[in-house]
């Protein structure tokens, strides 16, 4: 049996639940989630079911899932792993822009439907609560609803019980399921999620979706890599910078306080040591990461693109 692909990587996700023959996966987990009913379900259509596949290894690139049901309701699945400090002005943002796609010049506004975001995430997104689910609307200061009209429903994996309780808990448990074991273990304890577990593992066996969520994964850590090395220059400079300063200063105002600032400089230096073996650590794992790249097929012109580095210089790595 072949590792299991887990629903965290957004990769994977998307081809679950646009995979031909998991439509019944789809409602099933919209239904769970969402104040939707099986009559609002009855027919749904996935409005980005192919994935483009040259782009998932690039850093920008979104992978979701949006679909609209037959009583107009838009709606779109995410899956993040990492939170940053504007992620709810993010979610905010993608919601407002499917409410509002919704309608073309001269159309009226009664056309408008609810515009409902479901967001499974891998990290606290709300360190007041221990709640691993909410359902969120815009309320106005005396806690009454101020619109349906854009509604998000979050999942936080981190706060699942390890035995969940009833069928959000066992979909999230599903998103955060490692192993074959997890997944039986769910399969016995859920007749709903049965089929849902089956279609995992056969997608866990599709050496070409194995293949993208492994660029997808290589990806996101070169862009960690890339982060963190950014993170490291900007220090570097903000230092270098401070010292320059400190120094010229020191220098302005005599041997006592330039003796001072050479004791500085002397800390600076044992500082910035440190600081060269984080670098050649990032440079090393950036190595790594174009040389798999390689040995994955993908292109010297495409690698060079995506990471920043000369063609020149990953040509010596072949």
């Amino acid at each position: 049996m072949s590792e299991i692909l887990s629903l965290t990587n957004d990769v994977v996700m998307q081809m679950y639940f646009t995979r031909k023959g998991n439509k019944e996966q789809l409602k099933q987990f919209i239904k769970a989630v969402t104040h939707l009913t099986d009559d609002d379900l009855d027919q749904v259509e996935v409005k980005n079911p192919k994935l483009p596949k040259e782009r998932v290894g690039e850093k920008d690139f979104i992978v979701d899932v949006n679909v609209i049901t037959k009583t107009g309701h838009h709606i779109n699945i995410d899956v993040q792993v990492k939170g940053h400090d504007k992620f709810i002005e993010r979610m905010v943002a993608y919601n407002a822009r499917n409410f509002a796609s919704q309608l073309k010049r001269g159309d009226n506004y009664d056309l408008l439907k609810e515009s409902i975001s479901i967001v499974v995430v891998n990290f606290p997104l709300f360190k007041d609560t221990d709640e691993f689910y909410e359902h969120i609307l815009f309320r106005r200061k005396n806690e009454k609803v101020f619109t349906n009209a854009q509604q998000f429903y979050i999942i936080d994996l981190t706060k699942i019980a390890n035995e969940p309780i009833g069928v959000i808990g066992q979909w999230a448990a599903l998103f955060k399921a490692q192993s074959q074991e997890e997944l039986e273990m769910l399969s016995r304890d859920s007749e709903e999620l049965n089929a849902a577990v089956e279609k995992l593992l056969e997608l866990s066996e599709d050496e070409e979706v194995r293949y993208l969520a492994e660029r997808r994964r290589d990806g996101e850590m070169l862009a960690r890599t890339l982060e963190n090395e950014a993170m490291r220059k900007g220090h570097e400079k903000g230092l270098a910078m401070g010292h320059a300063e400190g120094h010229a200063e020191g220098h302005a105002e005599g041997h006592a306080e330039g003796h001072a600032e050479g004791h500085a400089e002397g800390h600076a230096e044992g500082h910035a040591e440190g600081r060269a073996e984080e670098r050649a650590k990032a440079e090393s794992e950036k190595l790594k990461i174009i040389k798999k790249m390689l040995t994955d097929g993908l292109s010297v012109e495409d690698i060079s693109k995506y990471i920043g580095v000369s063609v020149e210089e990953i040509e010596t790595l072949k």
